[in-house]
């Protein structure tokens, strides 16, 4: 049965809002989070309404022509400021891009029940709107979390050489990420080869917003490694965190484009 639960964590000065959703990741999207950080709801037709959707295009246009995929905007005045921002999947095209972007407008609104703060996580992107720029000013830390399990199991007994396959692969996907070279956008894709059949390929991402330096970035995704088994149930076969911040994800089915950035083998 699916379950949802929401608490309230420290994150570097800022309170970060942590949504866990066991839900398969391939299922329904967007998986949404709301009203964490705004003031209320908006009404249809509203000013803010109107500012919501034009900075949803905006947004979508910015990433999707840009080649690191990512942007962030405001538009209007208060009380109707709305702050936004869009990343994409450093693998993906400037199409599908684009392609997520549209679908964030259209599902704002319906997502949340016209909530002036929500995050929506799609399997090609991930997009936060809100009243409030506190998740923009915020460089340090993840921000809002939003974690996705998957609701089945891996079928190996060797529930430990799992959790370690899947921890030395994340480990090394982060430390491609943020090497001193911004031509890989702070993005990286792995891949474990092993031979245990319950788990012989374990794929993973790592990825930060382009606005936050390397060492931030850094920070921010060793810190989810470092609580990757306190978050996720231990033998689940895929788990994510997509946060304003930074994005970490394991799977044992393939779901990036392209061959991967970091190749283990056991």
């Amino acid at each position: 049965m699916a379950r949802r639960t929401s608490t309230l964590v420290h994150a570097v000065l800022l309170l970060a809002v942590v949504a866990a959703v066991a839900l398969p990741l391939a299922a329904a999207q967007p998986w949404a989070t709301c009203g964490t950080g705004g003031t209320g709801t908006y009404e249809q037709g509203s000013e803010y309404e109107s500012n919501l959707q034009s900075i949803a295009l905006s947004l979508r246009d910015q990433a999707s022509r840009s080649w690191i995929l990512f942007s962030t905007s405001s538009l209007g005045a208060a009380p109707n400021t709305v702050y936004g921002l869009l990343q994409c999947r450093g693998d993906v095209s400037q199409s599908a891009c684009a392609e997520c972007g549209t679908r964030v407008r259209s599902d704002a609104g319906p997502a949340c029940r016209r909530t002036r703060d929500v995050a929506l996580v799609y399997d090609e992107c991930y997009a936060r709107l809100s009243d409030s720029d506190a998740f923009l000013a915020n460089k340090e830390g993840p921000g809002l979390e939003t974690r996705l399990v998957s609701g089945t199991n891996i079928s190996s007994a060797d529930v430990a050489g799992y959790n370690r396959a899947v921890t030395e692969l994340l480990t090394a996907t982060v430390q491609y990420a943020v090497v001193d070279d911004t031509s890989r956008k702070m993005f990286a894709t792995g891949r474990r080869v092993g031979t245990d059949p319950g788990f012989s390929n374990i794929y993973s991402t790592a990825q930060c917003a382009f606005d936050i330096t390397l060492e931030s970035c850094r920070r921010c995704l060793e810190g989810l490694v470092a609580g990757w088994w306190d978050m996720f149930p231990r033998n689940a076969e895929g788990a994510r965190v997509a946060s304003d911040r930074c994005h970490l994800r394991s799977e044992v089915a393939p779901f990036y484009n392209g061959e991967p950035m970091v190749l283990l083998h056991e």
